[in-house]
């Protein structure tokens, strides 16, 4: 999706969903560490500073708001904290409220609310059993029956040590939209630290990327290269 930038004020929200289940107890200093260096990142660009606007979501038995969608500079960082399963069904339904709420709120102080681009950031497979049908009742749109939800977001998924390729494809690839989805899964041996960091850089990247794209006069979504990491791999439906 492009929007003429010059048609108003724009913002492009960005929502960072990650996972904080127990198996990523040993890893929440990296994690915190990675979030921080991409808002910081993020920070240095005015034209990025001035677009984007950044939320973080946690999940693991049930999911929360951990810092609610604001410029970067405006967030009020809050570290995360891990314990519980990995519920995608709560992940979805939480970014779901969320972004309801805030596209209510900014389009009442007169802005124009870019499509919402969610990096799902997750160690494993889901241990829900319905968030596909929560999913698509809730995020998708059919562009024939121009039935379901018509600001259904970009989805890029990140996923290691047990996240499943499948899974990753699900989110990546769903049956909507006019872009071709793509996920990223860390390559074997890699350790968690520098994996955490690599995400945190590509997603920087992304966002810079997209906010960039005002400089033609027309916003436009990039979503990370595949080849962007050397521990990570990336793939593109065909």
């Amino acid at each position: 999706m492009s929007e003429q930038a010059t048609e108003g004020q724009i913002v492009m929200p960005f929502y960072i969903v990650c996972d904080v289940s127990g198996s990523m107890c040993g890893d929440m200093a990296q994690l915190n560490a990675g979030v921080q260096a991409l808002r910081d990142e993020i920070m240095k660009d005015p034209v990025a500073d001035d677009l984007a606007m950044l939320s973080i979501i946690a999940f693991d038995s049930t999911a929360r708001t951990v810092v609610p969608l604001d410029t970067p500079s405006e967030m009020a960082m809050q570290p995360l904290q891990c314990g519980g399963a990995t519920n995608y069904t709560s992940a979805f339904q939480e970014f779901h409220r969320a972004f309801t709420a805030d596209r209510a709120r900014l389009k009442a102080e007169g802005k124009r609310v870019f499509r919402p681009c969610i990096f799902f950031l997750t160690d494993g497979d889901p241990t829900s059993t319905d968030h596909g049908q929560v999913f698509q009742q809730l995020l998708a749109y059919d562009p024939v029956t121009k039935q379901g939800n018509k600001a259904y977001p970009y989805v890029t998924p990140f996923g290691f040590r047990t996240a499943s390729e499948a899974s990753m494809k699900a989110l990546a690839y769903p049956t909507f939209g006019e872009k071709k989805g793509r996920y990223f899964r860390a390559k074997d041996g890699t350790s968690i630290g520098s994996l955490l960091k690599e995400m945190a850089g590509m997603i920087a990247t992304s966002v810079l990327g997209s906010t960039m794209s005002a400089t033609t006069n027309t916003l436009q979504y990039t979503p990370p290269a595949v080849n962007a990491s050397p521990v990570m791999e990336g793939s593109i439906l065909d």
